[in-house]
């Protein structure tokens, strides 16, 4: 009985909260991230895809943390020096002048989000062998001062040389079997 009135205490106070307006909107520049983010591949099964992408990702230095082919879901990270000559030179010239010691990267993680999940057709069913595939990276900096900084990165340059990358390996395992393959680089992304 002690329970009822902290439970009714705590479904008032979740009644209180209110969620900003417009918290959700999809503004042009996420559109465009998403865009940047997913590609079309025609004519591969799901699962050759993700293997694809693994090999892709283990060729660039990730090592894979986690591989759910059955959810299409994949995730890799890899650890690098996050050391900037720009930030030492001022944590320097900060020091030199009496201002302390300024907190300055050490290292980063590099993580890798991969989703696969099946087009569908206008009626609402997968198509077979269609498959988006949307990937993220992102990383987190470590500083001298044990602090984090964590961002997604947001280069084309780095979305599209992963995506080529893809594109040759399924390519190359379609080959084998004289499967025709299509990426379309410019999908239309809603959801």
């Amino acid at each position: 009985m002690k329970k009822l009135p902290i439970l009714i205490g705590a479904l008032f106070l979740a009644g209180c909260v209110t969620v900003p307006p417009n918290t959700f909107v999809v503004t042009p520049e996420l559109l465009q991230q998403r865009q940047l983010e997913t590609r079309r591949y025609d004519g591969i099964k799901e699962a050759d895809l993700i293997t694809a992408s693994a090999n892709v990702l283990q060729d660039l230095g990730f090592n894979l943390e986690n591989s759910e082919t059955k959810l299409g879901v994949l995730t890799a990270s890899k650890q690098r020096d996050a050391t900037n000559g720009g930030e030492v030179a001022a944590a320097i010239i900060v020091a030199l002048l009496g201002g302390g010691a300024m907190a300055i990267s050490k290292d980063q993680t590099i993580r890798v989000a991969l989703v696969v999940r099946p087009v569908n057709d206008s009626s609402g069913k997968a198509m077979s062998d269609s498959h988006f595939v949307r990937v993220t990276f992102q990383r987190l900096v470590r500083r001298t001062d044990n602090s984090t900084i964590a961002q997604t990165l947001r280069e084309p340059e780095l979305y599209q040389d992963f995506y080529e990358r893809v594109s040759k390996s399924v390519f190359l395992e379609a080959q084998k079997y004289e499967i025709p393959i299509h990426c379309n680089s410019s999908v239309s992304v809603t959801s």
